[in-house]
């Protein structure tokens, strides 16, 4: 026998992360700590997934490296292999589009404990993008959709300190619009934009996101004829794979199954949610999921955000709400929705640009008028920023690829 010893570092009290360490007849062990292996003469490999922080509101990554990721291991002796974990930038942190002067700006954990008027922990500038909604990829990379019809990857390595960082990808996505207006990753990586101006949906794959450039894109869902795409806005995907769109222009909530996303073409929707006589649904701006599968919903014209519960999600028509957040709770014109690790939900608002967190909302029901239970003021020029977690929470049905 020989032994194999795994040094594991980096990570701080509390958090732990798990190195796989596979070898010779299926041999296969997972370790959370610093750990010699008896073994079998041979060659291993040594992988290690990312580890998450225990912050309540959004967790800090932990991206690991190993000094060896193929370890031979002899008889009598000891191979070693040492795993270590460091801050993934950017992780940690609520970020928030500017559509003018600058690309984005994040709120760490610390900024979104209480009420008060922080200062960005991180600034990332331009002089000529207008950033519209911001998304995460897997590896914690920032996607920018613009409102001149490009699309900006930030690699994460660029979103730890303040500046202005160059693109590490651009996509030219004129040709289908020059008004991109939502992100949403699916569960394979494929990432979906919705175009406020042209009336459709577009979809990029992971190895076209690698390319850059002016791309044909792989799908494009196109309106059936009806409206059934009219200013398509914020989108969501649900845990079967379906993605929700709230259709701003023509005051409905319209979903797609994932057979309809499998290839381009106009294809009517599988459920529309139309407005009841109160205005349920008017002007919606963006849509997310809860952890029990609930659809809130952001209303720029009544300035209220309401709650579907999952049941009232399997088929068309025109549900009351099973919540109501008035607008006096709110600041004016709610657009962009997010929950936090803890399930909070999070609203940022344009017109008094300040971002508005509501715990535990599922409790609440009907027609309400809560307080927010934090604010965070003068967040910055925005437009409709649609905001996001980096990372996204992991018990949520929402595009997490």
């Amino acid at each position: 026998m020989g032994s194999l010893k795994v040094l594991v570092s980096g990570l701080p009290s509390g958090v732990s992360g798990t190195v796989l360490v596979t070898g010779p007849a299926g041999y296969s062990k997972a370790v959370t700590a610093t750990t010699t292996l008896s073994v079998p003469p041979g060659t291993y490999s040594i992988s290690a997934a990312a580890a998450r922080g225990a912050n309540t509101i959004v967790p800090v990554v932990y991206d690991a490296s190993a000094s060896s990721s193929s370890v031979n291991v002899t008889a009598d002796a000891t191979a070693s292999s040492t795993v270590t974990y460091a801050v993934r930038p950017g992780s940690g942190h609520l970020w928030v589009p500017m559509y003018t002067s600058l690309e984005a700006e994040s709120y760490a954990n610390g900024d979104l404990a209480a009420s008060g008027s922080p200062s960005p922990d991180v600034t990332l500038g331009s002089s000529s993008h207008y950033g519209e909604a911001v998304a995460f990829d897997g590896a914690g990379n920032m996607w920018v959709g613009d409102f001149t019809g490009f699309l900006y990857r930030y690699d994460a390595a660029s979103l730890g300190t303040s500046g202005t960082p160059t693109p590490s990808v651009t996509i030219d996505a004129t040709a289908y619009s020059t008004e991109l207006y939502a992100l949403a990753f699916d569960a394979a990586g494929d990432l979906w934009i919705s175009t406020y101006d042209n009336d459709t949906l577009v979809m990029y794959t992971p190895s076209q996101l690698s390319t850059g450039g002016a791309l044909t894109a792989t799908v494009v869902i196109s309106d059936d004829g009806s409206g059934s795409l009219s200013g398509p806005g914020g989108m969501a995907f649900d845990s079967a794979g379906g993605l929700w769109v709230a259709d701003y222009s023509n005051d409905t909530l319209v979903k797609f199954s994932p057979a309809q996303l499998a290839s381009s073409g106009t294809p009517t929707p599988a459920v529309t949610l139309s407005a009841t006589a109160g205005g349920s649904i008017a002007e919606p701006n963006d849509v997310a999921f809860d952890s029990s599968g609930d659809l809130w919903v952001s209303n720029d014209n009544t300035g209220t955000i309401v709650r579907f519960d999952a049941s009232q999600l399997a088929s068309s028509g025109t549900p009351t709400p099973a919540t109501t957040i008035a607008s006096s709770s709110l600041g004016g014109n709610p657009t962009g929705l997010a929950f936090d690790a803890s399930g909070n939900l999070w609203v940022s608002d344009y017109t008094s640009t300040d971002l508005r967190q509501f715990t535990n909302p599922g409790a609440l029901t009907g027609s309400v008028t809560p307080a927010a239970d934090v604010t965070v003021s003068s967040i910055g020029s925005v437009d409709y920023p649609l905001i996001a977690f980096d990372p996204p929470p992991a018990n949520l049905p929402i595009n997490t690829p």
